[in-house]
């Protein structure tokens, strides 16, 4: 499973990408306009360069742990945590957005950290101790 949570969040990443590419109704009007200084005052314009940048801090997130798994063979619980501080607020804040995703894959994130955990026994001191 632990290989599997960091490819989650990068599908999570990609949505946002795909989301943002399909349904963006105002970049268009941005990339004309220069793209400097255009989204403030604009309500649509900022939610949707936010949406995009999600996309980006996920991407970062899924590629981060990804590696970590790699050169490890454990998922960092922090991951859950950080898409648990991401998602909960934002459940709270728009119901009906891919928040209920990003609290499920932290949640599966944790409960992958913790199994490891587990399976590997006591933590140990750097120095062998």
């Amino acid at each position: 499973m632990a290989k599997w949570i960091p490819r989650l969040v990068m599908a999570l990443a990609a949505a946002h990408f795909a989301v943002f590419v399909l349904a963006s109704t105002t970049f268009d009007d941005m990339a004309r306009e220069g793209l400097w200084n255009t989204a403030p005052g604009e309500p649509r314009r900022a939610y949707e360069l936010w949406f995009l940048l999600a996309g980006f801090g996920l991407l970062a997130l899924g590629t981060l742990s990804r590696r970590l798994v790699r050169d490890t063979g454990r998922l960092p619980a922090q991951l859950g945590w950080y898409l648990l501080a991401i998602g909960v607020p934002l459940l709270v804040l728009y119901p009906v957005s891919g928040a209920p995703g990003l609290v499920l894959v932290g949640v599966l994130a944790l409960l992958t950290s913790r199994q490891q955990a587990k399976a590997a026994g006591p933590a140990r001191d750097p120095r062998g101790r």
